[in-house]
């Protein structure tokens, strides 16, 4: 006989809209059973399929998954083709780990297609481990808020500008994070959308490691960061599969280069390219050719522009292009930031500078038209609107413009549903430009 949680099984994972079960009256004891699933309206009556499961399945006893059930990798989505004379199909069958589901044709009566299903068995031991793991990282996350306040307690030696501000913004962050609970942490905006919760939870072991370190040393090395925390073999290489993930977060919470955090041995230099006039305290750059800004230049400086347009692009030919068009941007008053393909947390810093400092009337935003793109866009609207009340202009691939995020959101949504478009393959001229700067 079939449980009512196999039952709501079926209804929910392998019933199409509108259909229903046939569940005969009386279900008997038989170890098989094959159910019908039909659809009906008010005029017509129709068997749609058939479900063939295995019934009266003993599952408070104790099993052991076979690893080539695991490999297959069923999900409540997933059909699969498998050899039904085949002794595991079999086995798998009977002991209520797979359904074998077949589609019939309109006529109620010819095969359509035939495959096997994820059972319920098999469903309830997923969700048994997945209920397992979200246990283990709740207590995980409870352990981490108790060592973070004893943490806060801490005494903390005195550092030195942009150290010490990038030191206070991360221990903010974390001390908010204290005061959630894990279900919060999975969506809490401090970190990146995509991220699942045990990444999440290794962050903040991270982020943990590196404070505890920065307060004891001035200087240190990537290694030390996990040797220090765990304290044990192989603790130095905890943190090493996210690294780069994870100093690009740091980085976004200090809103400083790790460089300057106490961090050494990294040996790069994150770069910001761009064409237009930018002044700071020790430098000054006018419009001509494409220069560059570091992210440590841009941690120690304030910049500003008398620009009016400040144009935001994705790809680097973009600017490259663009900047060659003899006094274009000179003529139209526009500084362009090149974001190559990733809004780091230095380049946010420069863009709010320059909103902040600067001259800036109306920011132009322009990424390709694929799913990063549109996650850029995002980001770059996300950063501008911090500091910029005035104008904001989206490019389409139409060449057209839109003056709100709603809009474009919609446009972007509508349009990855069937295209993938760089930036390059719509660029235009100088004619084009033009009317986007000044529609």
């Amino acid at each position: 006989m079939l449980s009512q949680d196999e039952i709501n099984y079926i209804n929910k994972f392998l019933l199409k809209s509108g259909e229903e079960l046939d569940l005969p009256k009386n279900l008997n004891n038989d170890p098989f059973v094959e159910l019908k699933m039909i659809k009906k309206t008010e005029r017509t009556f129709r068997v749609v399929g058939v479900i063939a499961l295995a019934a009266n399945v003993q599952t408070e006893q104790p099993f052991i998954l076979d690893d080539e059930l695991l490999e297959i990798g069923f999900t409540t989505k997933k059909k699969i083709q498998l050899n039904e004379h085949n002794p595991n199909t079999v086995k798998w069958l009977n002991h209520g780990f797979i359904i074998k589901e077949i589609r019939l044709k309109r006529d109620g009566k010819t095969v359509d297609t035939q495959h096997f299903r994820m059972g319920y068995r098999l469903y309830d031991y997923q969700q048994s481990l997945l209920r397992a793991q979200e246990e283990k990282l709740e207590q995980e996350f409870t352990s981490w808020k108790t060592k973070m306040k004893s943490f806060f307690l801490s005494p903390v030696h005195e550092t030195t500008n942009p150290r010490d501000k990038g030191y206070a913004a991360c221990l903010m962050i974390t001390n908010e994070i204290c005061g959630i609970e894990v279900d919060q942490l999975k969506e809490w905006q401090s970190f990146p959308s995509g991220w699942s919760l045990s990444k999440r939870l290794k962050f903040l072991h991270f982020i943990t490691a590196f404070l505890q370190l920065g307060y004891q040393k001035i200087y240190f090395d990537w290694k030390e960061i996990g040797a220090s925390y765990y304290q044990e073999i192989g603790g130095s290489k905890e943190f090493d599969r996210n690294k780069d993930d994870f100093i690009t977060q740091l980085e976004d919470w200090a809103q400083c280069p790790i460089t300057l955090l106490g961090m050494t041995s990294l040996g790069k230099i994150t770069p910001l390219y761009f064409s237009g006039q930018i002044t700071g305290r020790y430098s000054d750059y006018r419009n001509g050719p494409v220069h560059s800004l570091t992210d440590l230049s841009i941690s120690e400086e304030d910049y500003t522009t008398n620009s009016t347009t400040l144009w935001l692009v994705e790809n680097r030919a973009i600017l490259t292009r663009i900047a060659a068009e003899k006094n274009f941007l000179k003529d139209t008053n526009t500084l362009m930031l090149c974001l190559d393909g990733h809004l780091r947390s230095s380049h946010k810093n420069c863009i709010k500078q320059l909103l902040t400092n600067g001259k800036i009337t109306q920011v132009l935003l322009w990424s390709d038209y694929d799913p990063d793109g549109f996650q850029i866009a995002k980001e770059m609207y996300l950063t501008v609107k911090e500091k910029h009340n005035g104008a904001i202009r989206w490019i389409t691939h139409t060449k057209q413009v839109f003056n709100h995020w709603p809009e474009y959101e919609v446009y972007m949504l509508d349009l990855l549903k069937d295209h993938r478009i760089e930036q390059e393959q719509v660029l235009g001229g100088a004619a084009d430009w033009k009317k986007w700067i000044s529609p």
